[in-house]
């Protein structure tokens, strides 16, 4: 079982621990092959090197499994690195999946309680049953409750796309009342379906990654063509309101460079792309802030998706 994690991890200690293998590379420094690996637990990533017989060991370490390593912890490039003295993949019985799919201590089942009273007050009957329909199906909250809302920048962790849909749509409520000609009912419940095609973009035991329909489609596509597959089995459902609530699913990123097809066009459109980017930035800082901070570390490293430095306070 695990003994220690890689947000504790610090340079100089001795490190005899399992982690999840995300990542291998076999590469060459002066004429000599050497195995860089990424690992992972539920508590971060860190970079490992393996210097001796780095070809058996690349063939030998399976991608997405667990493995024992034995090495210490130094720094390359100012971030922390263990040189690996030995690796091998681990048996089953010798870990808990737990210890590495990220995760927090979330209240699933009140969240999604709260998330019920969201729907239970649409008033506009063709969205209420919309609404009724996806989040009653078993299959779809089987995967909705536990999924993160991102692979590694914002709610990265189990139960994070139902926090972040909730709080998404929890500002748009609030937003609502401050603008006439909104449809608060149309926002609210793009709000509540916007990412719900992440179910099926991200999927993992040990880490999250993209599945290969994820890869191939991503979760807007795949979000878009869920709602409209539900709203085909609707009685007399408007094919305008259709429109407009699709709209909100593939515009939400805001711009096609952010892989939105279309860009916003509507009040409800533009109200929901902002703040997405407010919820999804602000947990993406604060997972930087959570990490990083450390006794004398006043800046974050460079954070290239944001092209910039984050400041950790005192």
């Amino acid at each position: 079982m695990k003994n220690s994690w890689i947000k504790e991890l610090k340079v100089g200690d001795e490190v005899v621990d399992f982690f999840a293998l995300r990542k291998k590379e076999l590469k060459e420094y002066n004429g000599n092959l050497f195995l860089k690996l990424e690992l992972s637990d539920r508590t971060g990533r860190i970079e490992a090197v393996v210097w001796n017989q780095a070809r058996d060991a690349y063939e030998s370490l399976p991608l997405g499994e667990v493995v024992k390593v034995k090495g210490r912890v130094g720094t390359y490039k100012d971030s922390r690195q263990i040189t690996l003295e030995r690796v091998r993949e681990a048996l089953s019985e010798e870990f808990d999946p737990k210890d590495f799919l990220p995760s927090r201590e979330l209240n699933v089942e009140a969240l999604f309680s709260s998330l019920r009273e969201k729907i239970a007050a649409v008033q506009n009957p063709q969205l209420k049953a919309l609404l009724d329909s996806v989040f009653s199906d078993e299959d779809f909250l089987s995967k909705f409750k536990l999924a993160p809302a991102g692979k590694l920048w914002h709610h990265t962790y189990t139960g994070g796309l139902l926090e972040h849909t909730l709080t998404v749509t929890e500002i748009c409520e609030k937003v609502a009342p401050h603008y006439r000609l909104l449809d608060r009912d149309l926002l609210v419940t793009g709000a509540l379906l916007h990412d719900i095609g992440k179910t099926e973009e991200l999927t993992g035991t040990l880490f999250f990654d993209y599945s290969d329909v994820g890869r191939l489609e991503g979760h807007i596509a795949i979000g878009c063509q869920m709602v409209q597959d539900k709203i085909k089995k609707l009685k007399d459902f408007p094919e305008n309101l259709a429109a407009r609530l699709k709209h909100l699913i593939l515009s939400h990123h805001g711009s096609k460079e952010n892989g939105s097809p279309v860009v916003p066009q509507t009040l409800e459109a533009f109200i929901l792309y902002y703040v997405d980017e407010l919820d999804s930035k602000v947990s993406g800082v604060t997972r930087i802030i959570e990490s990083e901070s450390a006794p004398d570390k006043r800046w974050s490293d460079w954070v290239n998706l944001l092209d910039r430095f984050i400041y950790l306070g005192e």
